[in-house]
């Protein structure tokens, strides 16, 4: 087969064969190294016309499945700084993603990236045209700014990245900045804690990519079917099919926010909460006079410790 990677063809491997159907058919296979943070594995790709199917090598033939995405929720980038730790090289590697992973692909020669990157592109850019809606409504809440949540209903496409629905959040929430001062974040039902985006991700594609897990098994990997309509396309999944997008400020600007903010309100903060209990040198705190309700030393509720405490013990607790 044209492209294919292998110098064997895999069509009769029994992973392949397990995916092959009347409407999916095998296009590539090769080896890859996934990147993630500080973690590397070695794995196995195997491109189908809708899925990219990643495994883990037991011998020259057998595959242990490890995952599998639908191309049409997948995304690719040349991000790696952001994905993993230490040096990757361009020339062999690109970032691949689907919901919610983001990790570094490293192939063993430049050609093999290239015919890799290729491929991939094409095929994600094929399925998504087969999306059907290829808009959905899209809730974004927005935390950590100002001093209230807020929540907004946006209409988002499949090619529309995490960053352009930052600035799309923005811009109908009425706040100031661009996609740099922010971060979405994607709440999961299926995950253990929320995921941030780095920006070149789809949101439509991981909320779709929840809302067909929801489906009959036999509809999953559809592109587009009949049954993504109506409760589907709103908050009605069970609790472990959710996911909320949220709106937060990036590092930098939530650092320059408490900056702005500790410089207004340290004076108040340290005479009205920390009176009683701040002791810095050279400040009137240190002479501020105690409360006359405060207790005297040595004393608990106006009773000496030597009264109410028999052989230097504690007094049991009042429940």
């Amino acid at each position: 087969r044209e492209g294919c990677l292998s110098p064997i063809s895999p069509e009769a491997w029994p992973l392949v064969q397990s995916f092959i159907c009347h409407n999916r058919t095998f296009i590539l296979d090769g080896h890859v190294q996934l990147k993630t943070s500080l973690q590397t594995q070695e794995r196995h790709l195997f491109l189908f016309t809708d899925l990219l199917v990643v495994a883990k090598s037991k011998s020259h033939s057998h595959f242990k499945l490890k995952c599998q995405a639908r191309l049409c929720e997948m995304w690719t980038a040349f991000c790696t700084e952001e994905v993993c730790e230490g040096s990757t090289d361009p020339d062999r590697s690109f970032v691949l993603g689907w919901p919610t992973t983001n990790c570094v692909a490293n192939f063993r020669s430049a050609e093999q990236k290239e015919t890799w990157l290729s491929f991939l592109q094409s095929r994600i850019r094929e399925e998504k045209e087969k999306d059907n809606p290829k808009s959905i409504p899209l809730t974004i809440i927005a935390k950590d700014v100002g001093t209230c949540a807020y929540s907004k209903t946006l209409n988002v496409t499949n090619v529309d990245t995490a960053n352009d629905v930052i600035l799309m959040a923005l811009q109908q929430l009425g706040i100031n900045g661009s996609e740099k001062d922010y971060k979405l974040w994607v709440i999961s039902g299926r995950e253990h804690a929320p995921y941030p985006l780095i920006g070149h991700e789809y949101p439509f594609g991981i909320k779709m990519s929840h809302i067909r897990d929801a489906m009959p098994h036999g509809s999953k990997h559809c592109a587009c079917p009949r049954q993504l309509q109506g409760p589907f396309l709103t908050e009605q999944l069970p609790q472990e099919l959710q996911c909320q997008f949220v709106l937060k400020p990036s590092q930098v600007a939530a650092c320059q926010q408490l900056n702005d903010l500790s410089q207004k309100s340290f004076k108040r903060k340290r005479s009205i909460i920390n009176w009683a209990f701040w002791r810095g040198p050279g400040t009137h705190l240190d002479n501020a006079p105690l409360s006359s309700t405060s207790a005297a030393p040595g004393k608990l509720f106006g009773l000496l410790l030597t009264t109410i405490c028999e052989d230097d013990n504690l007094p049991k607790p009042l429940l």
